[in-house]
């Protein structure tokens, strides 16, 4: 099988410093693995890597779509194979850098999406959250158990899954253990003060740096702007009710901040649970290297069949 770096993490945990050092070292191109850093149209919110942050390392699957057209995780997976080929091709190493666990899982592993996966939001937008996670429930009562009845951009996507008949549960069952690429796995971590506290300051930077403006220029263009998939993401849908006069700018960004940190423990639970790999604390000593030397041992290593 060909070899695969894959640097995942909570939300403010440092994988775009990290994935850019290690494709500096080890002559590699980066996959991006965020459901939202794929929309042309999402930049402060979506916190994709500027042009200077990349530092001329190529980056795939970043701005590939716009917020009408649905990006779902099959399409990931089709894409980011095939980066996977072209990067191969060229002698060089495919790093992923991302914290959707589903597409990790989804790109490492066979899995096989039996009917499309639309994931389209407008499907279920003449229902609430509460009435979504109920449908859920009723179909795929284990899955449900897994997934936050707010987390509305989860629920629809696992939704989407079931439309062949099939469990959630099942369909898991049957592909997570077969990998199809012989992968090294790191998830980036740290002590939950020092994590929340990074999470504070990156919105409050996002809010310097312009999102309000960001969003208002999208819904100028967009009357049903936060029907759309894409403005489900955190940091985005919390705009609706700011600027329907429902809560304030400092009640908007304490609720990003809130929904963030949320955020940030189900994709530690997802990753505990969902996706072997070697937790790195990003706060310890030398931490770039120990990863380093991983990934040397691992490339120079026998390759698994």
């Amino acid at each position: 099988m060909k070899k695969i770096v894959v640097i995942a993490g909570v939300t403010a945990s440092g994988k775009t410093k990290m994935g850019v050092a290690l494709a500096h070292r080890f002559n590699g191109e980066i996959i991006s693995a965020d459901s939202v850093a794929v929309y042309r149209e999402l930049n402060i919110g979506s916190a994709k890597p500027s042009v200077e942050e990349r530092e001329g390392i190529i980056h795939h699957l970043i701005d590939v779509t716009s917020i009408v057209e649905p990006y779902h995780v099959a399409q990931f997976q089709k894409d980011a194979r095939a980066a996977i080929a072209a990067i191969h091709a060229k002698g060089k190493l495919p790093i992923i850098v991302g914290g959707t666990g589903l597409y990790i899982n989804a790109l490492v592993n066979d899995y096989r999406f039996e009917t499309e996966v639309t994931t389209t939001m407008e499907t279920f937008d003449d229902f609430d959250d509460y009435t979504l996670h109920q449908m859920l429930q009723d179909r795929d009562s284990e899955a449900a158990q897994t997934i936050h009845p707010n987390n509305r951009k989860r629920v629809v996507r696992t939704l989407n899954m079931l439309q062949d008949g099939k469990t959630k549960t099942g369909i898991h069952e049957n592909q997570k253990d077969v990998a199809l690429f012989d992968a090294c796995i790191f998830f980036l971590q740290t002590d939950r003060d020092v994590l929340y506290e990074r999470i504070n300051k990156r919105v409050d930077m996002m809010i310097d740096q312009g999102l309000e403006t960001e969003v208002a220029d999208l819904l100028s263009h967009h009357q049903k702007l936060f029907e759309l998939q894409a403005l489900q993401a955190i940091g985005y849908r919390e705009f609706e009710p700011f600027f329907n006069h429902e809560i304030s700018a400092e009640e908007r960004d304490e609720l990003i901040k809130r929904n963030t940190r949320r955020f940030a423990k189900r994709q530690i639970t997802w990753f505990k649970h969902q996706t072997p790999s070697q937790w790195i604390d990003i706060q310890s000593e030398n931490a770039f290297e120990k990863v380093s030397q991983r990934v040397a041992q691992f490339i120079q290593g026998p390759t698994e069949s």
